[in-house]
């Protein structure tokens, strides 16, 4: 549907301006000719051609009468993003992606200097680490998409750059085909909920958000006018924390299911999402083990009126580390038990975010709300130095001149807490500027 607009809405002009011209040709060819036998099929034309040519121009301006988004990722890929360079044998193909610019401010050492990862909050500053300031265009972005005329065939390909070590090399997004009900490569877990990501400038999102791209093969489908399931099978792999002499393994692929419920006309929905996470290893005896980590995931974005809505996610379960945005990484799948240390034991963990939006004017908005991540009582809890709980909040000011562009400031507070109760806490600033393509 989105290409389709975007088809729409580049295409439209040049159709409507060949059909004025063959309207107002047959208007002049009709007086030349009023006695002609042929008038009032002519004229039957030229009604059919109007009807036409009002009902573009209806569509034309449907598509382009922009509504308040409920989350960033409708304001960074709405249906109006995007150039199409191509539109042959049934096919669209366009180009669409945006350009970031943050200005960065920090009062405490953070560890990560382009996004608020509050687990990199560093524990143990060296002096004169504070008050650093960073500018960056890495959430830059750039994206191919392709779909057939009715949509049953998508393709997209899409970049940012994100590189590691705060390089700008490319980084690929996503690599994924639809056909039907099936899609295959990588794209965003089916765990998690694209769609209920808050209006915010910070790159990463609240600690709390389960964020995760992964190769897949996913089957959805529609349960009834407002309702969707999707099963997947994801890429295998753990993030655990090994001994030296173990090691882990691929063997088992992660399974999840989803069930979404729309309302309020599509501007509001609600999500439930399991997740199977097996853990294979070798540990010192030699011996293939395995454990699985299980997590729902209850997730939603809720319209409480014409210019306020609501996002929020809810997760809990045992060994989904890997799944978190804060997390991910760190090896906080599973830990060696204490009590055997020949085997692993899943990191119980608990997850919770919220946000407000709401538009003071339809160019002009604000976001408020946090996250909390814990990993609550774990009996196999590893030493001092590991992360027990991280907190994130946020709150901004953005301005939307149009629709191609916003900028905005931020301010953002985090603290991480460890196992030994150490706590650290940071501050950070944030302006944004943002143009899509």
């Amino acid at each position: 549907m989105k290409s389709f607009a975007i088809t729409i809405c580049h295409q439209f002009k040049p159709a409507i301006f060949s059909t004025t011209v063959v309207f107002f040709f047959m208007l002049f060819f009709l007086n030349a000719f009023a006695q002609d036998p042929e008038t009032d099929k002519l004229k039957s034309r030229v009604d059919v051609l109007e009807k036409k040519l009002a009902a573009q121009d209806s569509l034309y301006i449907k598509l382009l009468k922009k509504t308040h988004p409920s989350s960033r990722n409708e304001i960074e890929n709405n249906s109006f993003s995007g150039v199409v360079i191509s539109g042959i044998k049934g096919i669209t193909l366009s180009i669409g992606g945006f350009i970031e610019t943050d200005l960065i401010h920090d009062m405490n050492p953070m560890g990560d200097k382009y996004s608020f990862t509050t687990s990199s909050i560093e524990m143990n500053p060296a002096q004169g680490s504070e008050n650093l300031t960073n500018f960056s265009v890495r959430p830059s972005r750039l994206s191919f998409k392709g779909n057939n005329a009715d949509n049953s065939f998508t393709t997209l390909l899409e970049f940012d750059f994100e590189g590691s070590n705060g390089n700008t090399t490319p980084r690929l997004r996503h690599a994924y085909v639809t056909f039907k009900n099936w899609g295959a490569g990588q794209y965003w877990s089916n765990f998690m909920d694209n769609n209920n990501f808050p209006d915010i400038l910070d790159f990463e999102g609240p600690n709390a958000t389960i964020s995760i791209r992964q190769i897949q093969i996913r089957f959805s489908f529609n349960t009834g006018k407002s309702n969707n399931m999707a099963f997947s099978l994801e890429a295998p792999g753990s993030d655990v924390t090994l001994p030296l002499t173990w090691r882990s393994k691929n063997v088992f692929p992660d399974f999840t299911m989803s069930f979404e419920q729309q309302f309020h006309k599509g501007a509001s929905h609600l999500r439930l999402a399991t997740l199977v996470h097996p853990i294979s290893y070798y540990s010192d005896d030699g011996n293939l083990k395995n454990t699985f980590g299980f997590a729902l995931n209850f997730t939603g974005s809720i319209q409480v009126s014409k210019l306020d809505n609501i996002n929020f996610q809810a997760t809990g379960g045992t060994g989904f580390g890997k799944y978190n945005n804060d997390l991910g990484g760190m090896g906080y799948d599973a830990f060696v038990n204490k009590s055997d240390t020949n085997k692993l034991s899943t990191a119980n963990q608990l997850n919770f975010f919220a946000y407000y939006n709401h538009w003071w004017s339809s160019k002009l908005s604000t976001a408020l709300g946090g996250g909390y991540v814990t990993m609550g009582e774990n009996k196999n809890f590893p030493e001092p130095g590991t992360i027990k709980s991280t907190s994130y909040a946020s709150t901004n000011l953005i301005y939307y001149p149009n629709n191609n562009f916003k900028f905005g400031f931020e301010v953002l507070y985090g603290n991480r807490r460890d196992a030994d109760n150490q706590i650290r806490n940071a501050l950070r600033f944030q302006l944004t500027f943002f143009a899509k393509i």
